[in-house]
């Protein structure tokens, strides 16, 4: 899930397009923003990139694997919103958002466009299948390491608010790195990067994941004396036992002056709330005042 939401793609209103995300000892639900970007529907970006198809086109290397994620499964759709699960386990998440009607209407076209792409869905049967399985079994190393990191991922998922309301950068992206993630944090030259508070929660003693935070490079000044220049910091957060599955933190301040305005209105046509705005890109809301 943390993966395919599209951490890459564009401005949306929360960080990852994610609203709110309600965990629960065997079920998750993530609320997702309607748009990603002014333009594209961020529910219809789910279903592509989490429901299973097959290719079955003529090119062979489009062929090798599964589009979405394999064994993801379409449990149903109901006013709770559209329920996902796991061919051959319990694995459940709800992708809440759009009302029944609307989720219906995506999984309808979505299912129509398949042919025209030479994609045949797999997300309607009831066991794994033979090619999901093969594609599965080309690689077992590799998914058991997945599956032995994936504690790292949803647990970031579950905190993703953290990166909107602990600190305030206008723009989140996030990456797959080998087993672990990077992330960039754009903030407009006047807005603290609050980085020391973001790490402290996301390794709080209680609420937190077991991670460690190290700082790999950090040019924060209290004075300006660098003429407004960009300044970057890097973070790391591992388990302590070495690289393996870490997360990469980039904190990205802009010059000062450079003009924002292209991001606010991409953010404003995303639906970001106007009082989150005036805190993540304060020049803009202050000259739009004057």
């Amino acid at each position: 899930m943390f993966e395919r939401l599209g951490g890459t793609i564009d401005y949306c209103a929360h960080p990852a397009g994610v609203a709110r995300v309600h965990p629960s000892a065997d079920h998750l639900v993530v609320e997702v923003d309607p748009k990603l970007g002014p333009e594209h529907s961020l529910p219809e970006h789910c279903l592509q990139a989490l429901l299973p198809t097959q290719y079955t086109g003529p090119d062979e290397d489009e062929a090798r694997e599964p589009g979405g994620i394999a064994g993801v499964r379409l449990l149903g759709v109901d006013a709770a919103g559209l329920h996902l699960g796991l061919a051959g386990t319990d694995a459940r998440v709800t992708i809440a958002g759009p009302d029944p009607k609307q989720w219906r209407a995506i999984v309808t076209q979505h299912r129509a466009s398949c042919p025209g792409h030479d994609l045949l869905p797999l997300w309607d049967e009831p066991t794994m299948t033979p090619f999901e399985s093969a594609y599965l079994a080309a690689d077992p190393t590799w998914w058991e390491e997945q599956a032995d990191h994936a504690w790292v991922a949803s647990g970031l998922l579950r905190r993703i608010a953290l990166f909107h309301t602990v600190t305030k950068p206008y723009s989140l992206k996030y990456w797959p790195h080998g087993l672990g993630w990077k992330f960039e944090l754009r903030y407009e030259h006047d807005v603290p990067m609050d980085h020391e508070a973001l790490l402290a929660h996301l390794t709080h003693s209680v609420w937190g994941m077991p991670l460690q935070a190290t700082r790999e490079h950090c040019v924060c000044k209290p004075c300006d004396c660098d003429k407004g220049a960009e300044r970057n910091c890097w973070y790391t957060l591992d388990t302590g036992g070495g690289r393996c599955g870490e997360i990469g933190i980039h904190f990205r301040r802009a010059r000062a002056g450079r003009d924002t305005d292209h991001e606010y209105e991409r953010l404003v046509a995303a639906g970001a709330d106007p009082k989150w705005l005036a805190q993540a890109l304060p020049s803009h809301c202050q000259r739009s005042a004057a």
